[in-house]
């Protein structure tokens, strides 16, 4: 009888180790003796998680531990290729002939429910890359402008009929981290409250993942930086590197928090716009304070100068770790946002048209 116990503990103590790691198998002949690596991206830095050397048959193994279910992507030394696989302690097999014709196949846990997603959302993704190269093609030979039009309102509609699908995906699937990571791709296009509903569908299981808690802590600033709040005061170097407030400008004139960038293309585009508005209103109490996500401190003042931005500047040149942009919940730009002369957030990511509007009113 002790044996038979002996045995039944044993057992379950293999079992509970199986579930307890993730194993990827990999067999890419045209690979061999190459070296795959599995990377996490974390605050937009690709950290290296493991490693293996495939052998002369190009087969070999990573396999560790997950607290939490997460992304992650294999990549092949010298290869610019990425595959996304989504962490969870259970098996996986990566096939293929090289490293780029790789599939990645998973028994369990959400890779598997990815590859459903992908299986019926692959269609929306395939018409949106058409009409992107038949836009590209189109512009490029000089078409009019209504032409142009229309393949954009056909990528349009296409998008809103993913972003549905998505949503439809969500809902039915609120305790797969594949969900969570659709909402992490999306969510900058969500006001505070959408997202916080968004959030209230996910089951408990998911609540302590990295996108979970990132979302979260995302929308709790979102909500102190939401309209009708006051402004939230932060303290970065101005453009000679002198510490500078945010209420150093405020609360005198209505002002206009402008979060931009000189590697910011469309933000670089806007500029002639902002400028303009800026000497219309500017002796009418209206003033702009620019917030650059730059790296560079050359490039952000070479930008200053030749955009002609002549109000007030301040950067910690730390590009999307600028302490200024998580306050105000930054997640793409241009993004702007507008106090009164009280320092009361009234307004955010205003047109040039609905920009002047408010101005006039206000002045």
């Amino acid at each position: 009888m002790k044996k038979i116990i002996i045995t039944l503990l044993a057992c379950t103590f293999i079992a509970c180790s199986e579930q307890e790691n993730y194993k990827i198998s990999i067999e890419l002949p045209d690979a061999a003796d190459s070296y795959i690596i599995l990377n996490k991206t974390q605050e937009r830095d690709v950290i290296p998680i493991d490693s293996v050397m495939l052998d002369s048959e190009g087969k070999g193994t990573i396999s560790g531990t997950v607290v939490m279910p997460g992304s992650m992507f294999l990549t092949q030394q010298g290869s610019r290729s990425r595959k996304l696989i989504f962490i969870d302690n259970v098996a996986y097999n990566v096939n293929g002939n090289t490293f780029e014709d790789a599939t990645i196949t998973a028994e369990a846990g959400p890779h598997k429910d990815f590859i459903a997603y992908t299986a019926e959302s692959s269609a929306f993704d395939n018409k949106m890359q058409q009409l992107g190269m038949q836009y590209r093609t189109a512009s490029e030979a000089g078409v009019s402008q209504d032409s142009l039009k229309k393949i954009r309102s056909a990528y349009e509609k296409i998008q809103l009929e993913k972003t549905k699908f998505d949503s439809v995906f969500m809902n039915e699937n609120p305790s797969s981290y594949v969900s969570l990571h659709l909402l992490r791709g999306s969510f900058y296009s969500l006001d505070g409250q959408q997202l916080e509903n968004r959030l209230e569908i996910f089951d408990p299981s998911l609540h302590e993942t990295d996108y979970y808690v990132f979302l979260s802590e995302y929308l709790e600033r979102m909500k102190s930086v939401k309209i009708g709040e006051e402004f939230v005061d932060f303290e970065l170097p101005d453009t000679a590197g002198n510490p500078m407030k945010v209420s150093d400008v405020a609360g005198e004139s209505v002002l206009l928090i402008d979060f931009w960038a000189s590697w910011c293309g469309p933000c670089r585009r806007a500029n002639p716009e902002v400028v303009e508005i800026y000497n219309e209103f500017h002796d009418k109490g209206f003033d702009i304070l620019g917030v650059s996500l730059d790296n560079d401190k050359e490039k952000w003042l070479q930008a200053i100068e030749d955009d002609n931005l002549t109000w007030s500047h301040m950067s910690d040149l730390a590009g999307w770790q600028s302490a200024g942009a998580k306050l105000y919940a930054v997640s793409s730009i241009p993004h702007t946002v507008l106090l009164d002369s009280d320092g009361t957030i009234i307004a955010r990511n205003l047109s040039k048209e609905e920009l002047k509007e408010k101005l006039e009113t206000l002045l």
